[in-house]
C-alpha cells in the first residue's frame, strides 16, 4: 500500500511522456510553423474575409538581434476557412496560441462583427484574453506598418493598449472574452478602441504611397511606413527598419448588437476609464482659466480615484448617480510665475479646482448622453437594473434608456 501512490504517479508520468511525444512532435514541425502574434481581418468586395496573420521570426546574429516580421494572407467565406487556407498555400501550421492580438477592418463597420469574432470565442486555439481593436483603415494595414521603436507593429499596439504603472489610462480596453460577453447580455452592447495611425513626418516629408509600397505575397500593395528593407518570407513579406508611423487608440468604438453605432473621443474615453478602471496615476489637462484676463493652462495628476454609479428605480422612472472623488496635483502651468519648482507642497487653488471639476462634469455628462443617443449601454446600466432592482426588471428592460435621468457629481481635492 505504500508504494501504491509512487506507482500512481510513474503511470501518470509514462502516459504523459507518451502523449508529449508522440504526438507534438508529430504534429508539429518547428521548421514549419508559423507562430502568429496577431491577426487583421477584412472584409473583401466578394463578401469573404481575408485574414492576415502577422509572424514574429526570430533571427538572431553577431550584429542582428532583431525580430523581423512577416505577413502571411488567407481568404474565406469563414474565418477557420481563411485560416485553414493560410497552412495551405504556405505550408506553415498556423499556430494561434500566442496569438495576442486581433484588427478588425473598417469595412465591417455595418457588419455584425459576431459573425467573425464568434470564432476566437468558441475555438481553444486561441486565448480568450487576446485583445480586439477596430482599425481605422483596413487590418492588414496596420500589421505592415512598422514604428519607431519595434518594428514589429502589433507588439507596438499591445504596448499602448496595456500601459505600464504611471502612464496615462486613457484606452478602453477590449479582448475576446468581453466583447462576446457584452454581445450575448440582454443589453447586446460591446466596444472596443478604435486605431488610428498618426505619421511623425511633416506633410513635406512624407513619403509617397508608390514610394513605400511593396509587394506581398498575394500581389498586393504592401504599405510600409518609413520605408524598410529585408528578405521576403516564406509566403509572405518581412522586413527589418522602423519606420515613422505611431498609433493612437484614445478613440472608443461603440457596439449595439454587434454593429458599431457611435464613437467616444479622447476626452469621453479618458472619462469612461475614469468611472470603469484605475484612474491614478493619469493627467488631464485645465485649458483656458480665466485669471484676470489672462487664459492660463494646467496639467493636473491624479494620485487617487474613487468612482461610483448607482440606479434609483420608481414607477417613475430611472435616476443615474454617478460621482468622482480625485486627489489631484497641479504638475505643470504656462504661468509666467510659477512656484512649481520650488514647493514641495503646492495647494489646489480654487479657480483650478472649479474649472476642473466643471469641465469633468461635462464630460461625465456628454459621456451619458451618447450612452442615450446611440442605445449603447457601455456603463451597464440594464446590468445594474437586474442585479438590484429585478423587480422593476420586467417594466424598463425594454425602454430603460428612454426612462433615464441622471445626475453628476464631481470633487477635486488637492494638497492643504
Amino acid at each position: 500500500m505504500k508504494f501504491k501512490g509512487v506507482k500512481i504517479a510513474a503511470v501518470i508520468f509514462a502516459t504523459v511522456f507518451l502523449l508529449f511525444f508522440s504526438n507534438d512532435f508529430g504534429l508539429i514541425d518547428i521548421e514549419k510553423t508559423a507562430i502568429i502574434t496577431a491577426v487583421a481581418i477584412d472584409l473583401e468586395q466578394d463578401g469573404e474575409y481575408k485574414l492576415t496573420a502577422q509572424i514574429a521570426v526570430p533571427e538572431a546574429t553577431d550584429t542582428n538581434t532583431e525580430n523581423l516580421r512577416a505577413q502571411i494572407s488567407g481568404k474565406g467565406a469563414t474565418v477557420g476557412a481563411a485560416i485553414k487556407n493560410i497552412g495551405d498555400t504556405s505550408g506553415w501550421f498556423p499556430q494561434l496560441c500566442f496569438c495576442n492580438l486581433i484588427i478588425v477592418g473598417n469595412g465591417f463597420s455595418d457588419y455584425n462583427l459576431i459573425k467573425i469574432l464568434d470564432y476566437f470565442s468558441k475555438t481553444l486555439r486561441i486565448q480568450d484574453s487576446a485583445l480586439i481593436v477596430m482599425a481605422e483603415t483596413e487590418g492588414a494595414e496596420l500589421l505592415k506598418l512598422s514604428t519607431p521603436l519595434d518594428n514589429i507593429s502589433s507588439f507596438a499596439l499591445q504596448k499602448i493598449l496595456l500601459k505600464n504603472a504611471g502612464l496615462n489610462r486613457d484606452v478602453a480596453v477590449c479582448d475576446v472574452k468581453s466583447f462576446c460577453t457584452g454581445y450575448y447580455s440582454d443589453a447586446g452592447s460591446s466596444y472596443m478602441p478604435l486605431i488610428k495611425v498618426v505619421s511623425q513626418k511633416s506633410e513635406n516629408e512624407k513619403p509617397s504611397a508608390e514610394s513605400v509600397g511593396g509587394e506581398n505575397s498575394g500581389g498586393e500593395n504592401a504599405s510600409v511606413a518609413g520605408g524598410g528593407s529585408g528578405s521576403s518570407g516564406s509566403g509572405g513579406e518581412s522586413g527589418g527598419a522602423k519606420g515613422d508611423a505611431i498609433f493612437n487608440a484614445d478613440t472608443t468604438a461603440l457596439f449595439l448588437k454587434g454593429k458599431k453605432v457611435g464613437e467616444l473621443d479622447a476626452d469621453l474615453t479618458l472619462a469612461f476609464t475614469a468611472l470603469t478602471g484605475d484612474f491614478s496615476t493619469s493627467t488631464f489637462e485645465v485649458k483656458n482659466v480665466d485669471l484676470g484676463g489672462e487664459k492660463l493652462n494646467y496639467l493636473l495628476t491624479v494620485f487617487s480615484c474613487k468612482a461610483s454609479r448607482s440606479l434609483s428605480v420608481s414607477e417613475n422612472g430611472i435616476t443615474l448617480k454617478v460621482s468622482l472623488d480625485a486627489y489631484v496635483k497641479i504638475s505643470d502651468t504656462n504661468e509666467r510665475f510659477s512656484d512649481l519648482e520650488y514647493l514641495k507642497n503646492l495647494p489646489l487653488p480654487s479657480y483650478v479646482k472649479q474649472r476642473a471639476e466643471s469641465d469633468f462634469t461635462e464630460r461625465i455628462t456628454d459621456l451619458i448622453r451618447t450612452e442615450i443617443e446611440t442605445g449603447c449601454d457601455f456603463l451597464d446600466i440594464k446590468k445594474e437594473l437586474y442585479r438590484k432592482h429585478y423587480s422593476y426588471y420586467s417594466t424598463y428592460k425594454n425602454n430603460f434608456i428612454e426612462n433615464l435621468n441622471y445626475s453628476v457629481s464631481v470633487n477635486f481635492t488637492g494638497q492643504k
